[in-house]
């Protein structure tokens, strides 16, 4: 196969995970010979200099970020890290948002659900903090957002939000209009 090393590098770099020589071979319908060349080949040009490097373990192939660049990497994994939040999460930011020096208690019994993961990753994200201990049994923690949480949507104080009774109120006529559709489509099916 004309250019076999290109082929591998790009399958190796799309997949993002190891993959056995049989099945490189057996996929691309090459010999088994020719990919072990190729392979040897891409670990001399990926050597300990690069960025990435190609390793190898029990004939399971993989392109690997090279160990000394580590901290650099870490860096930007971790910030992408802080983007992307689970719906619970974002759900528990938006009430955290709405009622400064709200307890995890006080979050439970809105959302409906236990919520320790999403108060812990919105704490490891720096989107909310504790604010205070509270004087109840137990001592409970209350949470307000963060100068990084306001930074992300724009704001420069938790009173420029929107106002959360029009967002209700959107909420409802939304809910209404998709009702009214289903309820329309239910009708014709009949």
């Amino acid at each position: 196969m004309e250019n076999l090393n290109n082929v591998l590098e790009a399958i190796l770099f799309a997949l993002g995970r190891e993959i056995s020589i049989d099945e490189l071979a057996n996929t691309l319908e090459i010999e088994k010979e020719y990919v072990i060349n190729s392979v040897e080949e891409l670990k001399k040009r990926y050597n300990d200099d690069n960025g990435v490097k190609l390793i190898e373990i029990n004939s399971m192939i993989q392109l690997v970020t090279n160990n000394i660049y580590y901290e650099y990497v870490n860096k930007f994994v971790e910030n992408t890290k802080r983007q992307n939040l689970s719906v619970s999460a974002q759900e528990t930011l938006s009430i955290i948002a709405y009622n400064p020096k709200i307890t995890k208690t006080e979050i439970e019994n809105i959302r409906g659900v236990n919520s320790d993961f999403a108060v812990s990753r919105l704490l490891e994200c720096g989107l909310i903090e504790e604010v205070a201990r509270l004087n109840l049994p137990g001592r409970p923690a209350a949470y307000c957002v963060t100068n990084e949480f306001l930074r992300s949507c724009g704001i420069s104080k938790v009173e420029d939000l929107p106002d959360y009774e029009n967002i209700k109120i959107k909420d409802e006529q939304m809910l209404v209009t998709d009702y009214d559709e289903k309820e329309k489509e239910e009708n014709i099916e009949e």
